[in-house]
């Protein structure tokens, strides 16, 4: 199954661990990534709705729009998030969607697909 929800509120943040955080949140599901602004080429970190359901790396590709996010995972990443895949519809500001696309070709280069 592909995990799918529309998300309340996006945060994106730098905490004070220096860890890069961009997450979709509702009140019964979330979408979490992280990676660390100390390590250089550090993987990143994804879970979804519970810690037991996220790991490192997994990430096939990821498909920005201004109204979805849709992340393919390969075979370790549906192990890990016990999913196909995760699609996140969410509405946002230019400014927070300009902030999600800088911060999403950080963590995962190559693998994002921007579909304006």
């Amino acid at each position: 199954m592909i995990m799918h929800f529309e998300a309340e509120a996006i945060e994106i943040e730098e905490t004070e661990f220096n860890v890069l955080s961009v997450g979709f949140y509702t009140e019964e599901n979330y979408l979490m990534i992280q990676k660390s602004l100390d390590i250089e080429d550090s993987n990143y970190h994804i879970e979804r709705d519970d810690q037991s359901f996220g790991g490192y790396g997994g990430v096939v590709k990821i498909n920005l729009s201004r109204h979805q996010i849709e992340i393919e995972l390969d075979e370790t990443g549906k192990e890990t998030l016990e999913c196909e895949g995760v699609k996140v519809d969410f509405e946002t500001d230019d400014d927070t969607y300009q902030l999600l696309i800088e911060k999403l070709k950080f963590i995962f280069g190559n693998l994002l697909t921007i579909n304006d």
